[in-house]
């Protein structure tokens, strides 16, 4: 038999331990440690907020050992819920364990958390207010009139976010000595150094005004200085990037003396100036300015300013440039209306290629199980991404590695875009459900489903010329799915269960070419420049 301190419910392993073997493993009380079903473990993590907390179970002998000639006892732990890649990154095993052995007879599992129990052998004129409390928080546990605070409780416990590994900074109680590199080579120090700025600077000191080496925090402060006003201009210039697509000084990477002098030097003075006012609010100089005159402009463009101003660096018209990686997802994902808009919350694995996990193309071996339902329509800046690598659709549209920092984005224009909105599964998926929200609520001809369709995608109605091309697309295609020579279901369903429950969703009065011939449509339309670039 076995106790323990612990017996958490049944429940399934995580995805990222999937070993590929199709079979139901799961974790649950310290009966699944000795029932001889490898499918089955005790799990010591009862939810996050609670995991990595020493845990205790006693295994009791079916028959007493004869110890009298000496006995050599050899434990031996059976711990196969690891993914299928265990040997490098699926690990699911205890962190480090203690045996001890006991000639009791009647042992068991201390059911007593061990803080508890060195409280209960404290006198109780010397706890604490804490201890106190601590106690209490046990012991109602462990009473049937509290069931309901408990169960609420518990509940609270079971929302409490996820943890993930991170590195963290602590400093150190004595600061390590740092010395000039010749040549930076870290194997020629020279003279030891002390922390500084520039003298042709605002003076670097102490908050508390004392003649100790400045820390990490005074340096902070010094940043933030208004008589160092790099910090002030650097943020209000990648802000107006992020609406102009250039920022006022183009190599938002680098304002110094090697990079672009500013387009305007008043104009992104005054912004510093007045971000620092306003108490450093994102959020004051965004409303300056897309409530400015130069931000609403039209993006539209005459032959005389194309010539004068190429770049648009006087800003005589509104800014014209394709969205970045993750809007172009989003704009598919929301024109569908697919778009999962919850906030927070763990990174999403969308459908991607299996041999980007696997070398040549990974450096090693990794997992990528991807997600089904709601949130595998999530916001892009949710998608999961290892730094070596990339998420491929966006990277074809140019976001940039997890290598290294980037400020300022490269947009290029390749033929790989094109074919990323036009077949990737997601924008796919996205296509088939615009299609589904055409019929559903575009009206009652194709010219009014042509003008929903539009609208939903570009903010605008259909110019004529857009009405007719697309009038003509539409025929050809009802034309085409409608015969016997083309399967509507090869575009509308990726597999025979799929294609059954997609059958019910086809509204009232059309048929599954019809749904067929506008998911066309939709990946044209999904697909225009127009509908990825801000103007």
């Amino acid at each position: 038999s076995a106790t323990a301190d612990v017996n958490p419910p049944e429940r399934e392993l995580d995805k990222i331990f999937d070993d590929r073997s199709g079979r139901r493993r799961v974790t649950g009380p310290i009966e699944y440690a000795n029932d001889g079903n490898v499918l089955t473990a005790w799990g010591i993590d009862v939810g996050p907020g609670r995991s990595n907390v020493p845990r205790k179970a006693v295994f009791t002998l079916d028959k007493p050992l004869d110890g009298a000639g000496g006995v050599r006892l050899r434990f031996m732990l059976a711990q196969n819920h690891g993914g299928w890649n265990s040997d490098d990154n699926q690990n699911n095993n205890l962190g480090r364990f203690r045996f001890s052995i006991t000639a009791d007879a009647n042992a068991v599992a201390d059911p007593l958390p061990a803080n508890i129990r060195a409280i209960l052998a404290m006198p109780d004129s010397k706890r604490t207010a804490e201890q106190t409390a601590q106690l209490f928080s046990y012991w109602r546990t462990t009473v049937p009139e509290w069931q309901e605070e408990n169960r609420r409780t518990e509940a609270l416990w079971q929302s409490h976010p996820q943890g993930t590994t991170q590195l963290a900074l602590h400093e150190r109680n004595e600061r390590r000595k740092t010395y000039r590199l010749e040549r930076g080579n870290f194997l020629a120090p020279k003279e030891e150094v002390q922390p500084g700025v520039p003298a042709f600077l605002n003076p670097l000191v102490r908050a508390d005004n004392s003649e100790d080496s400045p820390t990490r925090l005074d340096f902070a402060r010094w940043l933030v200085d208004r008589r160092s006003p790099t910090t002030a201009r650097s943020i209000v210039n990648r802000i107006w990037q992020a609406y102009f697509g250039t920022g006022i000084v183009a190599t938002a990477e680098d304002l110094g003396t090697q990079g672009e002098p500013p387009s305007d030097q008043k104009l992104l003075d005054w912004l510093a100036v007045e971000f620092m006012d306003h108490n450093w609010s994102i959020k004051h100089i965004q409303r300056l300015i897309v409530e400015s005159a130069t931000y609403r402009q039209s993006s539209r463009v005459t032959p005389e300013l194309l010539q004068r101003d190429p770049a648009n660096r006087l800003l005589a018209r509104g800014p014209r440039f394709r969205v970045d990686a993750e809007v172009v997802r989003d704009i598919a994902l929301s024109a569908s209306g697919l778009l999962n808009p919850k906030i927070g919350g763990p990174s999403v694995h969308p459908p991607a290629p299996g041999f980007l996990f696997v070398p040549p193309a990974s450096f090693g071996v990794k997992s990528w199980i991807a997600d089904t339902g709601p949130d595998r329509y999530r916001r892009a800046v949710y998608t999961f991404r290892f730094r070596s690598v990339p998420y491929p659709m966006l990277q074809t549209f140019d976001a940039p590695t997890g290598e290294v920092a980037c400020v300022r984005r490269a947009r290029s224009n390749t033929p790989l875009q094109a074919l990323t909105t036009l077949n990737e599964p997601l924008f796919v998926d996205c296509a088939r459900a615009l299609a589904l929200r055409i019929l559903s609520n575009g009206g009652s001809n194709d010219a009014a489903r042509l003008t929903y369709a539009v609208r939903r995608c570009l903010s605008h109605n259909p110019t004529e010329q857009q009405q007719t091309i697309l009038q003509s697309f539409l025929a050809r295609q009802e034309k085409r799915f409608h015969s016997k020579a083309a399967d509507p279901w090869v575009l509308l369903a990726n597999n025979s269960e799929a294609k059954q429950k997609l059958a019910s969703k086809i509204p009232a009065g059309f048929s599954a070419a019809d749904w067929a011939a506008w998911t066309a449509v939709a990946r044209v339309i999904l697909n225009l420049d127009e509908t990825i670039t801000k103007e």
